[in-house]
């Protein structure tokens, strides 16, 4: 087990861009795969069926065995505790932190008062919905208890559709507002890995990447994880490149 924590929130903050996978089901060869294709953190989940995968990811006592394992293998995880139906329980979230989880996630409209408050190891992650768009996706009082954002503002319908300049607007405008607080945007719309680049550019430092583009099976994750973590790679080295001329 990793004993360290909070190690994703402290690279985005110190300015790295990541690549994160989240798994689309709590399972081991599944998180090897996505490390072999070169995953920098892994999501795993609790509590949720969830849409975009269309998976159902149990309570922590079913699902305990297996995370225990995927954490043992050394990468940062983070963990979705629950949804509208359910939710961890404060003994649960106490749990997660000794089990060595690097940071918790959840939509603003499904975390609890409680969680935000709680005094925990773990980082704690905002996802932002489309059901925040009329209030220009603010946190409002709670973006003091937010470490990270989760851009999770597609609407469902929209769910595997192509990324729009509308979208990336969005998105700009969210890491426009929370200069301080790193944001990953998670695949929910078909984004390819030519188009890293441009998330990169409005200040994106994370790709979350799932089911829309990995698929559920091994063979394919490892082979998406390992086309993002190219183009990631590849749009750091131009950041980097335009920086030192700009030095010059």
């Amino acid at each position: 087990m990793n004993n360290q924590r909070r190690i994703v929130e402290r690279k985005l903050k110190a300015g790295q861009t990541m690549l994160l996978v989240s798994l689309p089901r709590n399972d081991l060869d599944l998180a090897q795969a996505a490390l072999a294709g070169g995953a920098q953190c892994l999501k795993v989940h609790l509590n949720v069926h969830h849409h975009a995968s269309g998976t159902h990811f149990g309570i922590l006592e079913e699902e305990a065995p297996v995370l225990e394992k995927i954490v043992s293998l050394g990468v940062p995880v983070g963990i979705v505790p629950g949804g509208e139906e359910a939710m961890a329980s404060r003994s649960d979230m106490e749990r997660l932190a000794q089990m060595g989880i690097d940071f918790f996630d959840a939509y603003l409209h499904d975390m609890p008062p409680w969680m935000l408050e709680l005094d925990t190891a773990m980082s704690r992650m905002l996802a932002l919905s489309y059901r925040q768009r009329d209030s220009d996706f603010s946190l409002g009082p709670y973006a003091s208890g937010c470490d990270m954002i989760e851009a999770s503002i597609i609407e469902p319908d929209g769910y595997g559709q192509p990324l729009t300049s509308a979208d990336l607007h969005l998105y700009e405008q969210i890491t426009n507002h929370y200069p301080d607080l790193p944001v990953a945007v998670p695949t929910q719309r078909r984004i390819r890995p030519d188009q890293v680049a441009e998330l990169t550019a409005i200040g994106v430092q994370g790709i979350l990447i799932g089911a829309i583009v990995t698929g559920r099976q091994a063979n394919t994750l490892e082979a998406a994880t390992r086309r993002f973590r190219a183009a990631l790679d590849a749009a750091r080295q131009q950041y980097n490149d335009v920086g030192e001329r700009r030095l010059c």
